[in-house]
């Protein structure tokens, strides 16, 4: 117990002489002027800019235009400094009352502190390592003696995750999440082979389709080559919304040099996509460069008739998460079938919401698409009694 009180009356020492300092003296930030101030703000936002371009957050023109407009204000404060206006101070504490604080800092502190000691500590209770400590929880965390130890890193989990498909290589859920988790670590080109394996044992996904391109994408520093425009095409074969290949496949014509094709995948996919789809600001950014790399105006690109037809079918209900999960597993036609049940709940609905042009025109088109001509038929046929009227 001596031990406690000698640092007891240590710390306590020490924090009154910290705090001796601020109670007693006049804070010198007092005599600063506010373009003291302005200049060391300005001066991190010229840092934060440089880290910003570093992390691609800012493209070269953004990320000197900002320079330009943080030199200004430097500029500016510059002119201040030559002619301070100190910022308003505050009357600087009476020696009197910061005295008077400091008795009482110094008697309630340590008071308190050892009231709540008392009470809530347990001095008489030995000293448990931290390692004892620490036994309970690899106990929980460790119920079998198989995974007993610290935790793996990202490394030594994807190792294992390799070693065990090399004994069970029929299996499309690992290669993927391999996939996933190389591209998470930047190991591009490994990516593409796990993407690869997933692809031969199931070559109608288009999402392992498109994963595969663009792991290949990124193998390549951004270029988008023609092995990788073919698993994308591949990709839109088997899923005409898939968001990922028509981008890259837009990409690959922009790198080609046939900006309007480019500008017109682009344009077809902000057609295609929800409102509210967060690739949509890049889409758009996209299109605003290549209108200016191209000299193409970009009110001149209009949504293909098939995008038109992919965004109206894509107005039915909205399917359950269930489907949702379900459809990444179906064959195509199990995924035509899926389609053609939303296509049956929205003819369903308008059975019951007879008056509503714009759906029985959405669902003319929907069968227009899925090839039902008499149905389609019958549907225009609704669209024009509604529009005479």
């Amino acid at each position: 117990m001596t031990l406690l009180w000698i640092a007891v009356f240590v710390l306590t020492a020490a924090t009154l002489m910290l705090l001796l300092g601020p109670l007693l003296r006049r804070d010198a930030a007092h005599d600063a002027t506010r373009a003291d101030f302005d200049m060391a703000v300005y001066r991190d936002q010229l840092a934060e800019v440089d880290r910003d371009l570093e992390r691609g957050l800012l493209d070269p023109e953004q990320a000197e235009a900002a320079r330009v407009e943080v030199k200004r204000r430097i500029l500016a404060a510059t002119g201040e400094r030559s002619s301070p206006q100190a910022m308003p101070q505050s009357p600087s504490p009476r020696p009197g009352r910061s005295f008077i604080s400091l008795i009482l800092v110094a008697v309630t502190v340590p008071a308190a502190a050892l009231g709540l000691y008392l009470a809530l500590g347990m001095p008489q209770k030995p000293d448990q390592p931290l390692a004892t400590r620490q036994q309970p929880v690899q106990a929980a965390q460790s119920p079998s003696s198989e995974t007993d130890g610290p935790p793996l890193t990202m490394e030594e989990a994807v190792a294992q995750l390799a070693k065990r498909l090399e004994a069970q290589p029929q299996n499309v859920q690992g290669w993927l999440l391999l996939g996933r988790s190389y591209v998470s670590m930047e190991r591009y080109p490994d990516a593409v082979d796990a993407y690869s394996q997933a692809l031969k044992l199931e070559p109608g996904r288009a999402d392992i389709a498109s994963a595969y391109g663009e792991a290949m994408v990124a193998s390549m520093g951004g270029e988008v080559s023609y092995d990788a425009s073919q698993a994308f095409e591949a990709a839109i074969a088997h899923n005409p919304m898939d968001p990922r290949a028509r981008y890259y496949l837009a990409l690959y014509s922009a790198q080609q040099g046939d900006g309007k094709s480019a500008m017109q995948g682009w344009v077809d996919l902000v057609a295609v996509s929800p409102p509210d789809s967060p690739w949509l600001r890049v889409v758009n950014q996209q299109i605003e460069r290549a209108a200016e790399e191209f000299d193409v105006d970009p009110a001149s690109i209009k949504p293909s008739a098939e995008a038109e037809a992919l965004a109206n079918a894509a107005a039915f209900p909205a399917p359950s998460q269930a489907e949702m999960d379900a459809a990444a597993d179906m064959s195509d036609q199990e995924r035509e079938e899926m389609i053609r049940s939303m296509v049956d709940r929205l003819a369903a609905r308008l059975e019951q919401e007879p008056d509503d042009l714009a759906g029985w025109q959405r669902l003319a088109r929907a069968y227009e698409v899925l090839g039902d001509t008499e149905k389609a038929k019958d549907a225009r046929a609704r669209v024009e009694a509604l529009t005479d009227r």
